[in-house]
């Protein structure tokens, strides 16, 4: 593996999306990067990642701008309280352990003051109890909860992930579709983490990714209400989400 960044130490936070259902995590954390204006200061090229290339998401379409965008990358915001890693592709089969171990240890060597974690998981396995009302659940670590849990479940009214009963699975959270985020959890529980996962499908997930981060913006005040609704700036990219328009002469 190698890693081109290493971010100064004690840092205020870390915010990794994972690839999970409708890529809920991933879009939001487009949506982050794009709004905070985020500079991108690192890459992480691991051989547990699928490796894709493309042009910057994240640039306007009027610059003639060609610079390339890799698996996982690393961005910043000028203040250097906030660092963002985007990951735009799956993990290779098998090798979800050695990424997970991996990304820990360097989360921890950095001391991050805060881990959020971004994903999602598949709607169609809620319980009728979860079927209504906010879709967003969390998992927080001990030190998270003694901060900052009666803030989350009083104050937000956000829910914690329910554990299923009268099965095997009784101890376990079930969180189908999100990818590695429960590994990675678990792997940084002795910190101060939080995992924040949408109940979702496949389909057009931008709204939901919009609602992730206006959850975790009620919290971190990462931008300002415009006309008391939080304004989130969309990438160019995502104007070709569907391909580019067809040529209407085909139908002529």
């Amino acid at each position: 593996m190698k890693v081109n960044y290493f971010p100064k130490q004690d840092k205020s936070g870390f915010c990794q999306p994972c690839v999970s259902v409708g890529n809920v995590g991933q879009l939001a954390t487009d949506l982050i990067i794009s709004s905070l204006n985020l500079e991108k200061v690192g890459i992480i090229y691991h051989s547990s990642i699928l490796p894709v290339i493309g042009n910057d998401p994240y640039t306007q379409f009027s610059q003639n701008n060609c610079r390339l965008t890799t698996p996982c990358e690393v961005y910043e915001n000028s203040s250097q309280d906030l660092v963002v890693l985007q990951q735009r592709s799956p993990l290779i089969k098998g090798k979800k352990e050695e990424f997970v171990t991996w990304l820990s240890d360097w989360i921890k060597e950095n001391r991050f003051k805060q881990i959020i974690i971004l994903t999602s998981s598949f709607a169609h396995e809620r319980v009728d109890s979860q079927i209504f009302g906010c879709q967003l659940r969390i998992l927080m670590s001990k030190s998270v909860e003694e901060k900052n849990g009666k803030l989350f479940l009083e104050t937000l009214k956000w829910k914690e992930v329910e554990k299923r009963h009268g099965d095997e699975m009784t101890d376990s959270i079930f969180l189908p579709g999100s990818g590695m985020a429960k590994q990675l959890f678990h792997k940084c529980s002795e910190s101060s983490v939080l995992m924040m996962s949408l109940f979702c499908s496949e389909g057009d997930n931008i709204q939901d990714s919009i609602t992730l981060c206006n959850c975790l913006n009620s919290w971190l005040h990462l931008i300002g209400p415009s006309k008391n609704i939080h304004t989130w700036k969309t990438p160019e990219s995502w104007k070709l989400v569907y391909g580019s328009h067809f040529d209407q002469t085909l139908f002529h």
